[in-house]
Parts: structure tokens; sequence; C-alpha cells
């Protein structure tokens, strides 16, 4: 049998034509903003017609998800040291929102008082929502082992910027303002959680 050369050329296209374009592709018209500050980085993909639509955290990096209004597309951008490491399209599941089952509870702050607290059962998805200002220390104080995560008004995460020794966090809202929530990612099973938290505007006081 006579062997034609060309074929494994044409193997080679055909089989290159027949695999999908990978979806994590970087965004040419965005990789100027690798590099920017988050929260600069956010205005500006707004003010390229993105509209957010959730943040994730993995293994100390955040990975938020737009969606471009003109297209459609989805893209992922991920953050490290708050700063954007990359901007790349993803695929259209990845800008799906899961319904949550967990509660929305509100912590309110007594008049004349920087605190407020809870003290009862929670389950592993439940958010404490706080209305804070711009600029205030969070401080949050936990007596009972469980974990949670800081979440700003536009999605992304705080990062702890000090710990005390007696199981308290300090963050930081930096510009942000408004519904910022503590949402629980662990709980022991069968126990009650005992959670205060208090603001402080400026450098505060313990």
């Amino acid at each position: 049998m006579v062997k034609n050369p060309l074929f494994p050329l044409i193997f080679s296209a055909l089989t290159l034509m027949t695999i999908p374009m990978n979806a994590q592709t970087p965004a040419p018209s965005l990789q100027d903003l690798v590099g920017a500050r988050g929260s600069s980085g956010e205005r500006e993909l707004q003010s390229r017609g993105y509209e957010y639509i959730k943040t994730e955290k993995s293994e100390g990096d955040a990975y938020s998800y737009w969606r471009e209004t003109s297209t459609g597309k989805c893209l992922t951008v991920r953050t490290s040291d708050g700063r954007y490491q990359s901007l790349v399209y993803a695929p259209d599941f990845d800008c799906r929102v899961a319904q949550s089952s967990g509660r929305n509870i509100t912590i309110s702050f007594p008049s004349g008082s920087h605190c407020g607290t809870y003290a009862g059962r929670v389950n592993a998805g439940d958010t404490f929502l706080l209305n804070l200002a711009r600029e205030q220390q969070l401080i949050i104080e936990k007596s009972t082992p469980h974990d949670y995560s800081v979440q700003a008004p536009n999605g992304e995460y705080l990062e702890v910027i000090r710990r005390f020794s007696n199981n308290q966090n300090q963050y930081w809202t930096g510009n942000q303002s408004g519904n910022f929530k503590v949402e629980v990612a662990s709980v022991p099973q069968g126990r009650p959680i005992d959670i205060k938290f208090c603001a402080y505007s400026g450098e505060g006081n313990l």
C-alpha cells in the first residue's frame, strides 16, 4: 500500500479542528490590568462593560467572576496579594450563582455601643450581615471553634490584618461601606456558637 506523505499533516489539522478552544484563554483587551490593585481594577472592569457576579477563595487567592455585558462571556480574575494576576475567559457555568440554603442573620449595634453579638446555633452557609462604614476596624471575637470568611460589599474577601491571642481577628473596611458578609464556613456539629463583632472608626481601641 502506498502511503500518502501528506496524511500526517492532514490528520493533525483535522485533529486540531475537532479540539475545542480552551475556555481559559487570556482576555486580550484586559491584559493591561494585570498587576492592578483590586479596587481600581474593579472600577476599570465596570467602566469597560463588565458586571460583577461573585468571588471565591482558594489557597490564599481570590477568584472573581464577571460577565461581559456586550457578549455574555464569563471572565475570571485571579487576585493575589491585593493585585490582579490574570484575567481569562472561563466556561459559562463558572458565572452561574448557586442558590444559597443558608440564613442571613443581621447583627445590630445597640445605641452607644461599638459591638454586637450573636449566641446560638448556626449551620455552614449561614451569613451574618453587618452594616459598616468606610475606614473602620472590624474586630471579630469567637469563643467557639468555627471558621468564617469576611466579604466586602464589592465581593472581595477581606484579609486578616492582625490576629490576637484571645481569638480575635482584625479586619479593615478600607473604602468600602454597606453590608459586609461574614459567612460561616464550618461549625462543629450540634454546637452553638458565641461570636462578637466590634467596629471602630480609625485606629479604635480594643
